[in-house]
């Protein structure tokens, strides 16, 4: 069976049966992604190893599958993957499309060596389709896995959370409500994990002359981060403000209304949803030149999205807060990360399948 049998085999006429790994979860994109697909007539359902099994579907569309074969020992490692390789190839043998959204290339958090190997060895060859989230995203996919350059391809990118979260009061009221100061803010917000960090951005703003300026670092801390040992970092320092727990979805437009810049300072990145979470607010970001990073600032423009080159400095602080003169009234333009469009792109790459991969080179559309 050739991928191009594939891509020929979904019906048309009848509704669009896809199964979403994961449908649901903490992150807005998931539930934004589902919801347009079904407004689009598609029918889409929570992955599970019964429903895949039990029922007949025309898409299995997964994202962050590291999520699902993470493991802790080499036993348990080999079996998560024999059984998802299986699934796989009992869908394939059932002309199910298999389809992958490439939110990284890595898992950021580091895994089994063996899990790796793999992953890279099956899990590429047995998708039929892949959705990049960036031109980016798509070229560094195809080096990463050669595998992929005979999948049907397609570059959709990642939606804005505006319609996700109610809009955000103004920066006054939503710094009282969290009980800052009303002066400039430095906002980290979202897990706390070591590729993100945080001690880079701790020192660089600690070494900041200014006594008017605050930093809020908000989230839950990753496993193998330590409360005690950021808190050390911070302890002589008034101007730092740790909430190291769960932010709830209803307390998000405080912490980025409250935000002049939020500052990603991550060691490696290729797609980010907190970009868009803090442009879907209005709200000025500084993140690494890295990844897909540069193709969105493209689109939105220097002024919203700053990226600077190396591991953050304080002069990159200073630099975002000689630029970051956005007013409360200021709207960024993110007609290009539309949700409408997306699902509708989505879904008619699920019908379509064309083989979008050539010499490297993709069509913009992604359709």
């Amino acid at each position: 069976m050739t991928d191009r049998d594939l891509t020929e085999s979904a019906p048309e006429a009848q509704q669009l049966r896809v199964l979403m790994f994961p449908k649901h979860g903490d992150n807005p994109y998931l539930r934004s992604l589902s919801e347009n697909l079904e407004r689009q007539g598609v029918r889409v359902d929570d992955f599970s190893f019964m429903q895949a099994l039990k029922n007949r579907y025309d898409v299995l569309h997964l994202h962050w599958p590291d999520l699902h074969l993470h493991a802790r020992s080499s036993l348990r490692t080999i079996v998560k993957h024999a059984r998802l390789a299986l699934l796989f190839a009992w869908l394939r043998w059932r002309k199910t499309r298999i389809v992958w959204t490439m939110h990284n290339l890595k898992p950021h958090e580091r895994h089994l060596p063996l899990g790796e190997r793999l992953f890279s060895l099956w899990f590429p060859r047995l998708c039929t389709h892949v959705i990049a989230l960036t031109q980016h995203g798509l070229a560094s996919a195809l080096t990463t896995y050669p595998a992929l350059r005979n999948k049907s391809a397609a570059v959709i990118p990642h939606g804005h959370y505006r319609d996700a979260y109610p809009p955000a009061q103004s920066r006054s009221s939503c710094r009282d409500q969290l009980g800052l100061a009303r002066r400039f803010t430095f906002l980290f917000l979202g897990h706390i994990r070591p590729y993100k960090n945080l001690p880079a951005l701790i020192d660089a703003f600690r070494k900041l002359p200014h006594a008017d300026v605050q930093l809020v670092i908000a989230g839950q801390l990753g496993h193998t981060m330590r409360a005690d040992e950021l808190q050390q970092l911070v302890a002589d320092d008034s101007r730092i403000r740790l909430s190291l727990q769960f932010v709830p979805e209803e307390q998000v437009p405080l912490y980025v209304g409250a935000a002049d810049v939020m500052v990603l300072p991550f060691q490696n990145i290729l797609n980010s949803g907190s970009v868009f979470l803090a442009l879907s607010f209005n709200r000025a970001v500084l993140a690494p030149d890295l990844g897909s990073l540069p193709e969105i600032q493209s689109h939105v423009g220097k002024r919203w999205l700053t990226l600077y080159s190396g591991r953050l400095q304080t002069e990159h602080l200073l630099q975002a807060m000689g630029s970051a003169t956005i007013g409360e009234d200021e709207t960024v333009d993110l007609s290009a990360y539309d949700w409408r469009e997306i699902g509708r792109r989505t879904r008619d790459f699920y019908l379509k399948g064309r083989r979008l991969v050539s010499n490297l080179r993709v069509r913009a559309d992604g359709v």
